[in-house]
């Protein structure tokens, strides 16, 4: 085996499984600050996800809407294989799965006031990990948001199409694990998350269309 030629991280396409759309004020935290975000810095920000990775590029304009030259922007890229957190399970003492309490779950948190209006034209929607279900527990037993919030952290705010981007990502992390050996109960599941505590179904699967078994694009 030669440098580069691990199957963990071999690519066997090209292809874009799936992108991130944003909304217009991203990446502000909401609406009323959108007026600070130059367009080229939503020019350099991107989210992708392909058969064996994704990358990401979340940049910053240190002077807000008056850094309007690219150049002044400093990148905050990255890219991920599969079989590292937060799409795999973590290890315990860098040798056995995690998987007692649940696999990983990458979720899109959808904001709510009142605990029933939703506010994501605002506020946008997050898309958030947690290294384990928690074997799917709510916070009070039968209602509320799921505990894995708890010790969730958010990768990307601001984004527009969650559920479509989650089930394509969902599609891709399926196919690697398959091509790859390894275990589902080690693989992130995604859900989408609803931020109220009042909600029993705060918490559901992301559905994959059927149309999208063969999925992939240029």
């Amino acid at each position: 085996m030669g440098f580069g030629d691990s199957p963990y991280i071999r690519s066997k396409t090209p292809q874009i499984f799936g992108s991130a759309e944003f909304y217009p004020f991203a990446p502000a935290p909401c609406s009323c600050l959108g007026c600070c975000v130059p367009t080229t810095l939503q020019a350099r920000t991107f989210i992708h996800v392909y058969d064996n990775r994704f990358t990401a590029n979340m940049p910053c304009a240190p002077y807000g809407c008056c850094t309007t030259d690219e150049k002044c922007m400093v990148d905050r890229t990255s890219m991920t294989f599969y079989d590292r957190q937060p799409t795999r399970t973590g290890m315990f003492c860098f040798v056995i799965p995690m998987t007692c309490c649940g696999p990983p779950v990458i979720f899109v948190q959808k904001p709510y006031i009142c605990c029933c209006i939703d506010v994501s034209e605002y506020f946008g929607t997050t898309i958030m990990a947690s290294p384990t279900s928690v074997c799917n527990l709510k916070k009070y037993l039968v209602c509320g948001g799921p505990c894995y919030k708890c010790c969730a952290a958010p990768l990307f705010p601001g984004i527009k199409n969650g559920e479509k981007f989650l089930a394509d990502w969902d599609k891709a992390l399926r196919g690697y694990g398959k091509m790859s050996g390894i275990s589902d109960s080690e693989l992130a599941v995604f859900a989408v998350v609803k931020d109220s505590e009042l909600d029993h179904q705060a918490a559901t699967k992301v559905q994959v269309a059927p149309n999208q078994a063969n999925m992939g694009r240029e």
